[in-house]
């Protein structure tokens, strides 16, 4: 009951304000709880996170229908500025003296193949997506580390549901992908004859998740998958690039509404962690811990993208998106194995 002389108005708006706030820290619950399920998940399976996060976040949707749009906003807040702030944190993981100790060669032969697969896969995608946005996401996710690159190059364009539903439809395909290439490439390797060394370099250069890569490694030794996951950190460190690429790129080509934003924030952020953790600034301690959060951050805003996707837009994906994906996997792994070649 309102006190007396209070204004009516404002004690309404208060009693409004509440159940919203409400609504948004339950989407940030729900979507918190569903991390915690999928990593816990990860941690008792090969089944990486952020795919067990996407699949919970779905199965939600469809049975909880009505929570999952009431409490919509803090959903939204999830998938987007915590996206933001995981993919600030994963420059805490790039590591100058891991990259360093490959060599040179192994550094060029990443860098080649990195700018020739992402260069090929959007000029070729852009015909055949005809969204810019939406080829610029499915060619880095290929190219540099699958579900990560997918939403961090997502996350410098103004959201609209399609790239959403388009980017969500990208990480779900770039997983499975990259979990058929973990189960092919270790006797692809030995067929090919490839040494220890050029087994990691195969690896790291041609299969797009973190954990496929050392999974695929630890099919042939843990030395191997330890090199192998170095080698997939070059790509991580080009993701920065990548981004700012594809950011000034479109941003030319900008058709009108709002304008992808020059230099994100959150690369910005990317880059200071990324040299606080390379150059020893910050406590081991701290490094490991910021991290950790990546992961948790990371996979709760997995989890809100599930959320949000209905499956009657996994039945409408795109053919062409489906074939494309797969055709840039190939077209990678054929780059790296010609350049391990000469």
């Amino acid at each position: 009951m309102a006190s007396i002389g209070s204004d009516p108005a404002q004690a309404g708006a208060g009693a409004n304000a509440r159940p919203r706030t409400t609504l948004f820290l339950s989407g940030i619950a729900l979507c918190a709880s569903l991390a915690a399920g999928a990593i816990g998940i990860a941690s008792v399976s090969a089944l990486p996170g952020v795919v067990a996060a996407l699949i919970l976040g779905m199965i939600a949707r469809a049975l909880l229908p009505g929570p999952a749009e009431t409490t919509e906003p803090g959903i939204r807040y999830c998938s987007r500025t915590l996206l933001r702030i995981a993919v600030a944190l994963l420059g805490l993981r790039l590591a100058a003296p891991d990259l360093a100790a490959l060599g040179p060669g192994a550094i060029g032969i990443v860098a080649v193949s990195l700018a020739a697969t992402i260069g090929a896969g959007y000029l070729i995608a852009r015909p055949m997506l005809r969204d810019r946005q939406v080829a610029a996401v499915a060619a880095a996710a290929v190219a540099v580390c699958g579900a990560s690159a997918a939403l961090a190059v997502s996350a410098i364009f103004p959201q609209r549901a399609a790239l959403e539903r388009m980017t969500t439809l990208v990480v779900i395909v770039v997983s499975l992908l990259s979990t058929i290439v973990m189960l092919a490439y270790p006797p692809l390797a030995a067929a090919l004859g490839f040494s220890p060394a050029e087994t990691a370099l195969l690896f790291g250069a041609a299969i797009h998740d973190v954990a496929q890569v050392a999974g695929a490694g630890l099919a042939i030794s843990p030395e191997v998958a330890t090199q192998a996951v170095a080698v997939k950190m070059i790509r991580v460190a080009g993701l920065l690039p990548i981004v700012l690429g594809f950011g000034i790129l479109l941003r030319a080509k900008h058709d009108g509404g709002t304008r992808p934003q020059l230099l994100p924030t959150f690369l910005v952020a990317y880059v200071v962690l990324a040299l606080v953790a390379g150059f020893g600034i910050a406590p081991p301690l701290l490094v490991s811990l910021g991290s950790t959060a990546a992961t948790w951050l990371l996979t709760a805003a997995v989890a809100a993208l599930g959320l949000s996707t209905r499956l009657e837009d996994l039945r409408a994906a795109p053919p062409l998106l489906l074939a494309f994906l797969a055709a840039q996997t190939l077209l990678q792994l054929a780059i790296v194995v010609l350049l391990i070649r000469v």
